[in-house]
């Protein structure tokens, strides 16, 4: 596994050991910063349910001022950071040890993101339950943007909270969705 593009293309990255986490492929990656281009420069991008850091990473190398990592996996906290120093990122990465949804209140009172990613593990309700405290909440820019990356046969809702679905693409067995604050709510 390594970084897709940008300032440190082709760097490899550590993989958390055993089956627990799923690193988003380099197919998906690349798809999703295609769909960001615009929205990465200078960017405040927030990676939840990190891992390995690899979305989070190829965003900085894209241009994003800064990331916010939230995972609460030890052995996954351990590679991302090492990832984090392998990349040279240290100084635009911070890493948050908590449990989502409930980690975004830490969140809440400090960051407005931009771009916020969510990769929960495809078979809980996990997604869904960020959605809605993201949609509820203060997190996201007025012109922001969440991508929940989820299994394909899992249907997006089209309203959650006050995010409206902008669109999906499907990568295989992985689906993207955009989602944007709907002001008329």
């Amino acid at each position: 596994m390594h970084i897709g593009g940008g300032t440190v293309k082709r760097r490899r990255l550590h993989a958390v050991p055993g089956q627990q986490v799923r690193p988003t492929s380099g197919l998906v990656r690349q798809a999703l910063f295609n769909v960001l281009r615009g929205l990465m420069e200078d960017a405040i991008f927030v990676d939840l349910f990190a891992g390995t850091g690899s979305v989070g990473l190829e965003a900085l190398s894209h241009g994003a001022r800064q990331v916010y990592f939230v995972d609460n996996e030890s052995r996954a906290l351990q590679v991302l950071r090492a990832n984090i120093t392998r990349c040279a990122m240290t100084a635009r990465a911070t890493v948050i040890n908590g449990t989502l949804p409930q980690a975004l209140r830490t969140l809440v009172e400090s960051v407005q993101a931009d771009v916020l990613f969510l990769d929960p593990p495809y078979a809980s309700d996990l997604g869904e339950q960020t959605l809605k405290v993201v949609g509820a909440g203060h997190v996201l820019e007025p012109w922001g943007m969440v991508v929940w990356q989820h299994a394909a046969r899992r249907s997006a809702p089209a309203l959650v909270e006050r995010l409206s679905l902008w669109q999906s693409r499907r990568y295989g067995n992985t689906q993207l969705s955009f989602y944007t604050l709907d002001t008329h709510l």
